[in-house]
C-alpha cells in the first residue's frame, strides 16, 4: 500500500484545521481592540459618552469675600467729634456747615466761635483771614448772632457755619485751594481735630465763622465728609 497517498489527505486536513483557529483568534483580537478604542457601549450599542462633570478639570476655587467693613471712626479723647458738611455754592458764594457732636458719656458745654484755620493739600497753614461773623464777605441771616454757652448731652451736637467767595481779585497772588480745615472747639485752639474740606478761596483770602448754636429743629443733618483725625 502506497503510505504517501494515506498520509497526506490527513495532513491537509491538520493544516486547514489550523489555519482556521488562528483566523478565529486574530478575529478575536480584532474585536477587543475595537471594543477598547469605541468604550463602553450601553445597551442600546451606542458607546457611551463620558460624563462632562467628571471628564473636565476642575476651575480655580473662588475664596469667598471676607473683607471685614470699615470700621466708624472711633470717639476721640476729648468726647467730641469735629467734621464739616457739603458747602452750598451760589454765585461764587459758599456757605458750610461744621458740627461738633459729644460722641462721648458726658455732658459737654461749648460757647463763642470755633477756631478755624484753612490747611493746603500738605497740610500747611494758608494765609487766610478768619473774622467772626460774615459782613466783610456777605449778608447772611442770622451769622452775626452771637449765642451763648450751648450743653450738649451724649449724642447731641452743635453747628457753626463758614463762609467765603470764590473770586479771583488779584492776579499777581496765587489762588488759595484749602483741602483740610483744622477745628477746634473753642478760640483757644484745645482738641483740635483736622478734617478734610475743599475751600476754594481764589484770592480774597478771608473766611466767616459763626458761632455755635443748636441745629435748628426742623433742620436734618447734611451730608458728612469723611470723619476728623485729630
Amino acid at each position: 500500500m502506497d503510505t504517501d497517498a494515506i498520509t497526506t489527505p490527513r495532513a491537509h486536513l491538520f493544516r486547514s484545521a489550523a489555519r482556521y483557529r488562528r483566523r478565529r483568534l486574530l478575529g478575536s483580537l480584532a474585536a477587543a481592540g475595537l471594543l477598547t478604542a469605541c468604550g463602553t457601549q450601553s445597551s442600546s450599542g451606542v458607546a457611551a459618552v463620558p460624563d462632562e462633570a467628571t471628564s473636565r478639570p476642575a476651575g480655580p476655587t473662588v475664596a469667598p469675600d471676607t473683607t471685614a467693613p470699615t470700621a466708624p471712626a472711633a470717639c476721640p479723647d476729648s468726647g467730641v467729634l469735629l467734621r464739616a458738611a457739603e458747602a452750598d455754592a451760589a454765585m461764587g458764594l459758599r456757605v458750610q456747615q461744621i458740627e461738633l457732636v459729644n460722641c462721648g458719656t458726658r455732658a459737654y458745654t461749648v460757647s463763642g466761635h470755633p477756631s478755624v484755620q484753612v490747611l493746603d493739600e500738605d497740610l500747611e497753614p494758608l494765609e487766610v483771614t478768619v473774622s467772626h461773623g460774615a459782613s466783610a464777605i456777605a449778608t447772611l441771616d442770622g451769622f452775626e448772632t452771637a449765642t451763648g454757652p450751648v450743653r450738649l448731652k451724649p449724642g447731641e451736637r452743635a453747628v457753626a457755619r463758614l463762609a467765603w467767595r470764590n473770586l479771583v481779585t488779584d492776579v499777581t497772588r496765587p489762588a488759595a485751594d484749602g483741602r483740610y480745615l483744622k477745628i477746634a472747639p473753642s478760640g483757644g485752639g484745645e482738641d483740635a481735630q483736622t478734617v478734610p474740606d475743599h475751600v476754594d478761596l481764589g484770592t480774597t483770602g478771608k473766611l466767616g465763622v459763626s458761632a455755635w448754636a443748636r441745629p435748628a429743629p426742623d433742620s436734618p443733618e447734611r451730608p458728612k465728609r469723611p470723619d476728623a483725625r485729630p
